[in-house]
């Protein structure tokens, strides 16, 4: 529990990085000098706000039992939201790969490994054995 509980934080905090960077200096995401124009500006704000929506969903979930039939829904949404990224991220590579698509590469990556091992692998009580049902 406690190494999933770390795990957790770790993945919100680097969503909370990533996602500010990319609401308050989208410019940087797209390491050019050239002006990219409103758009591609406007999506990485529409991206940032979905980051930072599950960095605040995946902090407040940061002490909550994970895993298995355990906070399904938020363990399906984020595995959902990190393996699909990852994939269109890949699928779509620009052909100048800057630091800031190397970084939500791997921080989509790594939700998506994150939350498919808690996907599938219940959650261990720390300390101690199982509790058994009442009976």
């Amino acid at each position: 529990m406690k190494l999933a509980s770390g795990l957790v934080r770790l993945y919100a905090a680097l969503l909370l990085l990533v996602g500010a960077v990319l609401l308050f200096a989208p410019g940087l995401a797209f390491g050019s000098a050239e002006d990219p124009g409103p758009r591609p500006l406007l999506l990485a704000q529409l991206l940032a706000a979905a980051l930072l929506g599950f960095a605040a969903a995946n902090w407040t979930a940061r002490g909550a039992f994970l895993g298995g039939i355990y906070g399904r829904a938020l363990v399906v949404g984020n595995q959902a939201f990190a393996f699909i990224g990852a994939l269109v991220l890949l699928k779509n590579a620009p052909t100048e790969r800057g630091p800031g698509f190397w970084s939500l590469l791997l921080v989509l990556a790594f939700g998506a490994v994150l939350y498919s091992v808690l996907l599938y692998h219940p959650p261990r009580p720390a300390g101690g054995p199982p509790a058994s049902p009442a009976g």
